[in-house]
């Protein structure tokens, strides 16, 4: 099986997350990003975007579905975890082209609608933007169809309304859940699919979800909600899951997830954000 070992954790006998231990990545809310954060990502984007080995955008968005295997973890307490290691490695790589980038999130909670940097046809610099679309290349059709998916070069969206995206109140109730099972299955079902399906498009369909750029700062938002949770509920762990549970493909376990400041990064606060 594929196993992603390039990028081990810190104090565990193995290279840190990339970023000086002494600074911790602060991951911003995509509405607070200036100009030269949003050229960033976007230059970062593009450079993985040319590579089409195992550092490449595309490589890391088909570890979610497709090409099979399909390797996401969903309906399950691995739920969070899992999406957790995965926004780890691909910020590593993303790290790789811009050693100044971090994942945004998109506080969806706010009912704005998808933020201008993922939306805007060019980034501050002038440059086409790489945010609004990606290319879905290298899937056999034979494999979309296995899946009952039409098959498609890039990605597209099909927005609904914003008043149907989960509101602050939305938010605040599953984060007022104690229970980790109560906790993750709400955030997954009533907030996470939620999105996915306003996104519409791409975004729709898991097979192909993770080729839309806007997939990272849905699921880094998703990320950042599990944080506050923990916050909340010191200790709480991930209720009945073995803590040494693997993650794969990612050469790394259940425990191994549960501190954000051993990953490197901390989410920053956002005096805009409609939620804590």
């Amino acid at each position: 099986m594929l196993q992603h070992t390039l990028r081990p954790l810190p104090g565990r006998g193995g290279i840190p997350s990339k970023g000086a231990p002494s600074a911790i990545r602060l991951r911003k809310s995509a509405t607070a990003l200036s100009a030269a954060e949003v050229d960033a990502l976007g230059f970062g984007i593009s450079g993985m975007l040319t590579i089409s080995d195992d550092r490449g955008y595309e490589y890391w968005a088909g570890i979610h579905g497709l090409p099979l295997p399909m390797y996401c973890t969903h309906g399950s307490p691995l739920f969070l975890p899992w999406h957790r290691a995965y926004l780890y490695f691909f910020e590593q790589y993303l790290l790789d082209q811009e050693t100044t980038v971090s994942l945004p999130w998109w506080d969806w909670s706010a009912q704005q609608g998808i933020p201008d940097a993922y939306t805007q046809p060019t980034l501050p610099s002038g440059q086409p933007n790489p945010l609004t679309s990606a290319p879905v290349t290298g899937i056999p059709a034979n494999q979309f169809a296995q899946l009952g998916e039409t098959p498609i070069d890039h990605t597209t969206r099909q927005p609904g309304n914003n008043i149907d995206l989960p509101s602050a109140a939305d938010v605040a109730g599953v984060l007022a859940l104690q229970d980790f099972a109560d906790f993750t299955q709400q955030l997954e079902v009533q907030l996470h699919n939620q999105v996915h399906v306003w996104v519409g498009g791409s975004m729709g369909e898991i097979p192909v979800a993770a080729y839309d750029p806007v997939f990272w700062a849905h699921h880094t938002m998703v990320d950042r909600l599990w944080a506050l949770w923990q916050q909340a509920n010191p200790g709480a762990g991930v209720g009945s899951v073995a803590l040494d549970t693997p993650l794969p493909p990612f050469a790394m376990t259940v425990g191994q997830t549960l501190s954000i400041t051993a990953l490197g990064y901390q989410y920053a606060a956002s005096s805009s954000s409609a939620t804590p």
